[in-house]
């Protein structure tokens, strides 16, 4: 996946999390990553994460490593990265599970909420992530010598 595809497009990591918000805080869910994730970001994100029930929510913690392309900064070819991170996100249910009043709002942060179907959307929270890690000055290779001269 290339770093522009990342800016640009919104990974689909839809979790249904209706059963965990009727358990018990603590309570929790272990999800492959490629079982949430569309066909464009199977082969380039690995990684568990793991659902924890909140007061107000669900934590979502995990450890994924994802494939992109960068550019490097020397010879400004494109060649493959790996970008491993930690995700630590909590998302607030903007509705109560028993009686459906209203939690949390919009908008104050509308990508951090659980909708009203009870669906929690990983996508941009691995996105903001992902562009978080990744390196300033990517370099294909340490040695690289940067744009060769024609003659």
């Amino acid at each position: 996946m290339k770093v522009e595809k990342i800016t640009e497009s919104h990974f689909k990591g839809l979790i249904n999390v209706a059963q965990l918000l009727k358990e018990p805080v603590g309570s929790s869910r272990k999800y492959d990553i490629r079982q949430i994730g569309n066909e464009q970001a199977e082969s380039s994100i690995e990684g568990e994460l793991t659902l924890v029930r909140s007061g107000q929510g669900i934590l979502v913690r995990g450890q994924l490593a994802i494939k992109v392309g960068l550019v490097c900064s020397r010879c400004l070819n494109v060649f493959p990265s790996s970008v491993n991170l930690n995700i630590e996100e909590d998302f607030l249910a903007t509705t109560d599970v028993f009686d459906g009043l209203p939690l949390a709002s919009c908008e104050e942060s509308p990508n951090s909420t659980i909708d009203s179907n009870h669906m929690l959307d990983v996508g941009e929270a691995i996105r903001q992530y992902t562009l978080l890690n990744l390196p300033v000055k990517p370099l294909c290779r340490p040695d690289c010598a940067g744009i060769k001269e024609m003659d």
